[in-house]
């Protein structure tokens, strides 16, 4: 009998994959039949060979990022094979396509079985990867804004800033109602410390916590810090590069240059962390992205959208996929080894 988590994780999945498919529909709904002709011709004409580099740039950035991830679980005392890191990194981010956050226990999972790496360290060690990545797409984001703040000032103001001022009759109204908005967040979060500070919750947040720490003092103690951020730094270098050379695979797409692929690598990630695997979301936002900041035509926009789109899940799966045969030979041989 399936348990509840389960069942809850199948319908999320449903429910936002469903989600994805209707903005699918969205984006698409109002081309005409010429529109659709152009885009399914985009497809047949495109150059899939940058397509293909895009997809070996985004395998390299995956690589680094298990490098990184073998030297943060060093200070911790484990030193696993690069191939087992490798491994684990392709396969967690396939299963996170089916169930967001499974990848991150699989990934831990894969680890701990194949290199003894405890499992509480593995997770310690992965928050504070996620806190970094978040700090480089905070850091890409303000880059995107100094650069181009006028072009994005100017389109958030035509359609956001103003059509909600009209909305309100003053300033003061919209201001009364941002502070009765954040009074009633600390006074639910206050609340809820208090009801649930002796469940078994709380106990896990603070078992997170320490696995946090533990991750920070891996950081602490990298026998080559420099090292470190350069790996962080050229993972992003690589997700940048893989949108920019996706340029060159239309005609219509290759004089778009590094500020365009700026814009895109910021605004498309928010779409690949709001439905499985990007699906949708991450179309949408492209697309209008392109559209609306850069004057692109919108069928051409939706085409680029799907080939990036396409360049990552391929890569994914491909990889996914081949890392679990491969992570399978490893079973194989060692049940051998211990029969011998």
């Amino acid at each position: 009998m399936l348990n509840r988590k389960l069942i809850f994780n199948i319908l999320k999945f449903v429910v936002f994959l469903g989600i994805g498919l209707l903005l699918i529909w969205v984006i698409t709904k109002d081309l005409t039949a010429e529109q659709k002709e152009e885009l399914r011709n985009s497809f047949r004409v495109a150059d899939y060979w940058w397509v293909g580099l895009s997809i070996v740039i985004g395998i390299l950035s995956h690589y680094v990022r298990a490098l990184r991830w073998k030297m943060m679980l060093q200070p911790l005392g484990c030193n696993p094979r690069i191939s087992t890191t490798f491994y684990s990194v392709m396969v967690a981010y396939l299963a996170n396509m089916a169930v967001p956050r499974l990848g991150e226990i699989t990934r831990c999972g894969i680890v701990q079985r194949y290199e003894k790496v405890p499992f509480d360290k593995a997770v310690g060690t992965i928050v504070v990867e996620r806190s970094i990545d978040l700090l480089m797409l905070f850091l890409v984001t303000f880059l995107l804004f100094v650069t181009q703040f006028t072009l994005i000032y100017d389109f958030f103001q035509e359609k956001v800033i103003i059509p909600i001022t009209e909305k309100f009759s003053s300033g003061l109204n919209m201001l009364l109602i941002l502070g009765g908005s954040v009074l009633i967040l600390v006074l639910i979060s206050i609340f809820l410390v208090r009801r649930f500070k002796h469940t078994e919750t709380y106990l896990r947040i603070r078992i997170m916590i320490m696995n946090v720490r533990d991750g920070i003092y891996s950081i602490r103690h990298l026998k080559n810090f420099k090292l470190f951020i350069f790996y962080s730094v050229f993972i992003w270098v690589c997700y940048f590069a893989m949108v920019w050379v996706c340029f060159y695979a239309l005609e219509q797409t290759a004089h778009l240059g590094l500020p365009e692929a700026l814009a895109v690598l910021v605004f498309g990630t928010v779409g690949i962390i709001s439905t499985p695997g990007g699906i949708g979301a991450y179309h949408l936002i492209v697309t209008e992205t392109l559209v609306a900041l850069y004057g692109l035509d919108r069928t051409y926009a939706i085409s680029f959208s799907w080939l990036a789109w396409s360049a990552q899940t391929v890569m994914i799966i491909f990889m996914g996929v081949i890392s679990l045969l491969l992570l399978s030979r490893v079973t194989r041989k060692e049940t051998v080894d211990e029969t011998v």
